[in-house]
């Protein structure tokens, strides 16, 4: 039986949302038919293996109240997706219930408040004053690079030294290789600090306010990010804590203001996209997977299996992150540094 769940009332206080719903009593009745199910399942009745007791002795044994609330918890768990689907939120949180009504014969009535994703009022996003910093690479960084090599392996800086510590044969062929592989390193970091700056630019110019739980999610993906660098290193988070002498506590609580920026760059991001109707689309999903699959040496659709409808919607919330991003570079008015 679908039943006919009902929404009686929905508001929004900033990124909070109240929803009222209603559900036939009947679903109810259904529900705790399941529960005390489940529950004569799982208790031991003298004389009767479990699951085998009649009905009537296991509801004389177990509290009609725990079976209601069990009854109460599965049938809103069971609602809740319909309910969010016709209100139109975006929840960020688990949410908060309230029973309002559980008698018999009439509506079982509940009320849900939980957060939700952020609205955003954007400010200036395009034609962004900026400056990007400089790729080029000085003689001295090359002679610094070259000392190092000379430290490492003692000898005069010249054709021989090069042959002995590169495939190079010339001095000349080693510095350009140097000098090279710095431009390219100093181009990268050039850009990601260009990315940083119109990210931040265009968040100062929104208006929107984080919620808590958002913030909190955030740095759970940055510890998860911690623990991957650590991994690489055989270290573990205990470890690290350990050796920094610190609680988890007071590593969220240090993280918590970068994890809130981090939060922001995205929400503001997302909204670029919305305001410009910028898309995903399957061919650059299909990319990303390919991507994930060659660095993994796994197939792309086995990789699209695994991760399932929350990993692909992460993807393409990353992806839309990133074309937005491009755009903000596109429109913005960029100063070349010396």
């Amino acid at each position: 039986m679908l039943g006919v769940m009902k929404i009686r009332a929905q508001k929004r206080e900033g990124n909070q949302a109240i929803i009222e719903a209603e559900e036939d009593y009947s679903r109810f009745e259904e529900a705790a038919g399941r529960a005390l199910a489940a529950a004569g399942r799982e208790i031991k009745l003298p004389g009767f293996r479990s699951g085998k007791a009649p009905r009537e002795m296991v509801e004389r044994a177990i509290d009609r109240e725990y079976i209601e609330q069990r009854a109460a918890q599965n049938l809103i768990s069971e609602i809740y997706p319909k309910m969010i689907d016709e209100a139109k939120i975006d929840p960020v949180d688990y949410p908060k219930v309230e029973i309002l009504q559980q008698e018999k014969g009439k509506p079982f009535v509940f009320k849900i408040a939980v957060e939700v994703y952020p609205e955003v009022k954007l400010g200036k996003y395009k034609g962004l004053k900026v400056e990007k910093r400089s790729a080029a690479v000085a003689e001295e960084e090359i002679l610094k690079v070259l000392g190092n090599l000379e430290e490492r392996f003692s000898g005069p800086l010249d054709d021989e030294f090069a042959r002995k510590v590169s495939r190079f044969g010339t001095l000349a062929e080693l510095k350009e290789e140097i000098r090279q592989a710095a431009q390219k390193e100093k181009a990268a970091e050039a850009e990601a600090d260009l990315k940083n700056q119109l990210v931040a630019a265009a968040s100062a110019e929104a208006k929107v306010e984080i919620p808590p739980a958002m913030v909190e999610r955030e740095i759970d993906v940055m510890l998860d990010e911690l623990k991957t660098s650590l991994d690489q290193s055989n270290l573990t988070l205990e470890d690290y804590l350990k050796g920094a002498k610190k609680e988890e506590k007071a590593m969220r609580d240090e993280m918590r203001k970068s994890a809130e920026i981090r939060v922001r760059g995205k929400v503001v991001l997302k909204a670029v996209a919305e305001a410009e109707k910028i898309k995903v689309t399957t061919e650059e999903m299909q990319a990303e997977f390919k991507s994930l699959a060659e660095s993994s040496e796994t197939k792309p659709e086995e990789i699209e299996k695994r991760m399932g409808e929350s990993g692909r919607k992460y993807v393409e919330e990353y992806l839309l992150r990133k074309k937005s991003l491009d755009f903000l570079v596109e429109k913005a008015s960029i100063k070349e540094a010396k």
